[in-house]
């Protein structure tokens, strides 16, 4: 017959509990995770965007500094007060 486990008592069990979440098990913030787009304060196809220069996003929710790469150019831009610009500056797109 095996033998049966040893029983703890609820003040046992309390103190490890103590002692284990005083331990860097449990962080305030864990910052190893990713959250998923549905979870994300910002979407990240709004970070990362690219595709087509007809998908870029319209002035009026562009953000300056937001960055698009066109998939169908192969051009990276930067959206700025007067358009989109690539990586030398020079306007590609006007403010639609």
């Amino acid at each position: 017959m095996p033998e049966k486990p040893e029983q703890i008592d609820k003040k046992q069990v309390q103190d490890i509990i103590k002692e284990y979440l005083q331990s860097e098990a449990f962080t305030y913030r864990k910052t190893t995770d990713t959250p998923i787009d549905s979870f994300s304060m910002v979407n990240r196809r709004y970070v990362n965007l690219n595709g087509v220069v007809a998908d870029r996003p319209k002035s009026s929710v562009a953000s300056v500094g937001q960055g698009f790469y066109a998939t169908d150019t192969n051009i990276p831009m930067t959206y700025s007060v007067g358009g989109w610009r690539n990586g030398v500056g020079s306007i590609v797109a006007l403010n639609n």
